[in-house]
């Protein structure tokens, strides 16, 4: 087992060379040890090792003492809030997210529905397996699971945020890219006035038709233009665990993450400006303008789900968004839903009796590049230079580097897992964001 799979936030790798059965069933054990679970619920996405790995946990995890539940083809947010939910120690979904075919991993959930990652947990697991993991051999035969199916009680949770009596029957295109969102948004729109429309419904690890990462629009590409041909009021993209959700409004225009985010937070505002909400390093000034508007008590946080739920926690807050299509909800133990953030999405479209074009007039009044990855040798150093070149402007450095100025901003942070640098800009014209993105590139290429 390669030790790169013990990540900030979760446990991801390509299988079987950098993850395998054996692995994942020592990884299982060291969860035992480390969180000392007594009923632990597994749950698994549609990757072609999803079932062995699953079956791997499973038996780690009895062998390390606990009474584990197999909840079979899962959601991550089906998951994490079955953590708050019910009465489980830890729950684990195996689960390699958006990532191509060829990987695995998992995302941890503790009691209460705070995830594992992002303080060093996901870092011990990995020590306690190169301590202990030498005496763990994974024994032949199955687990002895008991089964329990999620989907229900996950159903009637998310429609608890749907006010939708005003509604009129929508059509919505929904691309489940092939994940585990299509039986579960099947179920769920059974019970709402609308006529849903599937694309790539058929769990397929295989993901025949896209990569199921809906932050890159090229990946969106069908969607955007199947709403136009199909008059579509709207369109949903999940990822390939669905906890994640982009929109596309009628007009086939990709609703950016930021945009999502100050939609959803406006409304949550206006039923309550004393909510505390939390946005991350990246969302744009629409967020920013939202915040504004209802003079919140609004925090930003670093990018990344550890960092915001700890924060949703300390800070109490009702609300986060990400730029990245994960949104917290309080009344969801603090965990991501982008299937709960449609809901109010739904609810708003009701309540305002609008089109999703129009809904989102106010929060397009700026543009952003899609977040574009640049492989290089020194990112630190990449981050320096760049901070002596704009040193006139307006510098913070709470996630990797942001340049504000007037009429733009940029945000440079390093992955916490490759030697990449990931560049966000925002402008107030196109022309603006292309000569700040063209500056920044050639900074960027100069020095990487």
């Amino acid at each position: 087992m390669d030790k790169s799979v013990f990540r900030a936030y979760d446990i991801r790798g390509v299988y079987p060379t950098e993850l395998d059965e054996a692995g994942a069933y020592k990884i299982a054990r060291a969860i035992g040890e480390y969180l000392h679970p007594k009923k632990v619920a597994v749950g698994r996405d549609v990757r072609l090792s999803a079932l062995a790995i699953h079956r791997a946990v499973s038996l780690g995890l009895e062998d390390a003492g606990c009474e584990v539940a197999d909840c079979g083809m899962t959601g991550t947010d089906m998951v994490g809030w079955a953590a708050g939910a019910l009465d489980f120690d830890v729950t684990i979904n195996v689960t390699a997210s958006h990532n191509p075919k060829e990987w695995i991993g998992m995302k941890i959930f503790s009691r209460g529905g705070a995830s594992i990652g992002g303080s060093g947990e996901i870092e011990e697991l990995g020590t306690i397996v190169e301590q202990r993991g030498a005496n763990w051999t994974m024994p032949t035969g199955g687990p002895v699971s008991s089964k329990l199916d999620l989907t229900q009680q996950w159903v009637k949770h998310v429609l608890s945020f749907a006010k939708v009596d005003n509604l009129p029957c929508l059509k919505i295109i929904v691309d489940a890219g092939n994940g585990v969102a299509g039986p579960t948004v099947r179920e769920l729109f059974q019970r709402l006035p609308v006529e849903l429309v599937e694309m790539y419904f058929e769990p397929d690890g295989n993901f025949p038709n896209h990569l199921p990462s809906p932050i890159e629009p090229k990946n969106v590409e069908d969607l955007c233009k199947r709403v136009v041909e199909e008059k579509a009021d709207l369109g949903m993209a999940f990822d390939g665990d669905a906890d994640r959700v982009f929109l596309v409004d009628n007009n086939g225009r990709w609703v950016t993450g930021s945009e999502m985010t100050a939609m959803v937070m406006d409304e949550i505002l206006t039923q309550d400006p004393k909510r505390t909400v939390l946005y991350n390093a990246i969302c744009g000034w629409n967020v920013r303008d939202v915040v504004e508007k209802h003079k919140a008590h609004a925090l930003r946080t670093k990018v990344g789900h550890g960092f915001i739920k700890k924060d949703m926690r300390a800070f109490d807050a009702y609300f986060a968004g990400e730029h990245s299509g994960h949104y917290f909800f309080k009344e969801n133990f603090s965990c991501d839903s982008g299937v709960i953030a449609a809901m109010f999405v739904l609810s708003l479209m009701a309540k305002e009796g609008k089109k999703l074009s129009e809904v989102l007039e106010p929060y397009r009044k700026y543009f952003q590049i899609p977040e574009t990855n640049f492989a290089v040798t020194d990112p630190k150093a990449v981050v320096n230079e760049l901070a002596k070149k704009f040193a006139h402007e307006e510098i913070g450095r709470l996630d990797g580097l942001t340049i504000e100025t007037l009429d733009w901003w940029a945000n440079i942070r390093p992955s916490a897992n490759e030697p990449l640098l990931r560049l966000n800009i925002e402008a107030k014209s196109p022309e603006l964001l292309e000569q700040v993105r063209q500056e920044l590139t050639d900074v960027i290429s100069a020095n990487g």
